[in-house]
């Protein structure tokens, strides 16, 4: 409802105005404005929230203009913001009554249906206000239909909306920017490309346009044109220092570590970098195997949010494959403190607490994540691995079978299986395990290694593995 930029005082002096208007307050006399300055002070009041003080200036000017459907509008717009929505409500056919051309009261009323869930009723009014309004406030009516299908949460609706709003106005920024995450919900990428190539084609300079189009390439894994198009938006606004980072994680899901590290070198040139920056970085120096460099960056990234947990579980990682299971370890059991139940966390730490000698914790890390995502199968081969290794096969077993019955795969689980037999020194039960497993899965043998290292000196095993190599 606001029609006054603050921020722009030479508008209209509005800190002389409320000034005036607090003064004549005080001093308990009614001063006299014109209808603008009023509506003007009431803006400033609801911008910073003060509904109150906005309420009683609305009343005051309604003594003075009683016949006021703009006041009439504000003040139900005020008891909208209170949430006296039947109240609010009944201003609004007081105000329809003085002028029934004014658009905003329509606008409003859809507004209130939309807070009540009466969707039907909203989308009916701003349905039959498109045919009489004025060209230039379409693309406004087309925008609160996305509100209402929004919250309706029929997003196909909000596409089309959007894809009226956007032929009466290609270059409008605030459909732009919906029509993106638009797009990501409805899973459209593929088919919004064209649209978007035609709205370059009408404004080749259109920013939003070129990373709308970005992000559809992306959606469909075109990599390269996605990155292609992101530069398009550098080209036309090198201020958008987001984009660097979308350009670098493409390079990253592309395997291309060392681009991307450049591209985050360039916007570390000119702006200042944020946790996702140090984060991203810090995975790039991972995948080129500078783990040291990786865990500098990593630290950086939780030093600028320390909730970030991701980030201390990298962290361990970068130890894990140093072989550093203390400090992995402890990494391990931050990232799990700032997030209880991460799947990826819980094993993490599994893993860690085993290599260390903590069984207790390890078997607890592994119910944990069985309890979080009880159909995969990591957690079943971990917790039958500590059993196993302790002497308690039987247990290790029944773990096993229970995790073949649920998992969605279980080759790694099977390979875990035919393990425990060798362990057993049931050779012949293993031996048919290993072949079965073998046929069509020798690449993953070394999974048996990793449930029990001591089967890598297993004659039998060898023997068995050289007839398939």
């Amino acid at each position: 409802m606001s029609n006054y930029d603050f921020e722009n005082e030479d508008q209209l002096n509005v800190s002389e105005l409320i000034a005036q208007y607090e003064q004549a307050a005080k001093e308990d006399h009614t001063p006299f404005f014109d209808q603008e300055a009023y509506e003007t002070i009431v803006d400033y009041y609801e911008d910073k929230g003060q509904f109150e003080n906005a309420m009683e200036v609305v009343e005051k000017a309604l003594l003075q203009y009683p016949y006021s459907s703009m006041l009439l509008l504000k003040k139900a717009h005020v008891h909208f913001e209170l949430k006296q929505l039947d109240t609010a409500l009944e201003i609004l056919e007081k105000a329809e009554i003085y002028d029934s051309s004014e658009i905003d009261i329509y606008l409003l009323r859809a507004e209130i249906y939309t807070f009540q869930s009466r969707y039907k009723e909203a989308t009916q009014i701003l349905y039959d206000l498109l045919p009489k309004a004025e060209r230039d406030d379409l693309s406004e009516i087309y925008l609160q239909l996305c509100d209402v299908y929004e919250d309706w949460e029929k997003y196909f609706d909000v596409y089309d909306c959007l894809l009226e709003c956007l032929k009466i106005d290609p270059n409008n920024e605030e459909a732009l920017n919906r029509l993106n995450y638009c797009i990501e919900i409805t899973d459209r990428f593929g088919e919004s490309i064209p649209l978007h190539q035609e709205l370059i084609d009408q404004n080749p300079y259109n920013q939003f346009a070129w990373y709308n189009l970005a992000c559809s390439y992306r959606g469909i894994d075109e990599y390269e044109k996605a990155i292609d198009a992101f530069e398009y938006v550098l080209a036309i606004n090198d201020d958008a220092d987001f984009v660097y980072q979308d350009i670098a994680e493409l390079h990253f899901k592309k395997g291309e570590f060392k681009k991307s590290l450049a591209v985050i070198k360039e916007m570390c040139d000119t702006f200042e970098a944020d946790d996702e920056i140090y984060f991203l970085q810090g995975k790039c120096h991972e995948a080129l195997g500078d783990m040291k460099m990786a865990r500098y960056c990593y630290r950086k990234a939780v030093h600028d949010n320390p909730s970030l947990s991701e980030a201390y579980y990298r962290i361990g990682e970068t130890y894990k494959h140093e072989g550093l299971w203390e400090q992995a370890y402890k990494s391990f059991q931050k990232a799990n403190e700032l997030e209880k139940e991460q799947y990826d966390f819980c094993l993490a730490m599994a893993e860690a607490a085993l290599e260390i000698g903590e069984t207790e914790v390890s078997i607890d890390a592994c119910e944990t994540a069985i309890d979080i995502f009880m159909k995969r199968n990591e957690a079943y081969f971990i917790l039958a691995k500590i059993m196993a290794v302790n002497g308690d096969t039987e247990t290790a077993k029944e773990i096993l079978q229970k995790g073949i019955e649920v998992c969605k795969s279980t080759v790694e689980l099977n390979f875990a299986l035919c393990a425990v037999a060798f362990m057993e020194n049931k050779f012949k039960e293993g031996e048919v395990l290993l072949r079965a497993m073998l046929q069509d899965n020798f690449e993953l043998h070394e999974l048996l290694f990793d449930f029990c290292e001591d089967l890598k000196e297993n004659t039998v095993i060898q023997n068995i593995l050289a007839e398939f190599n």
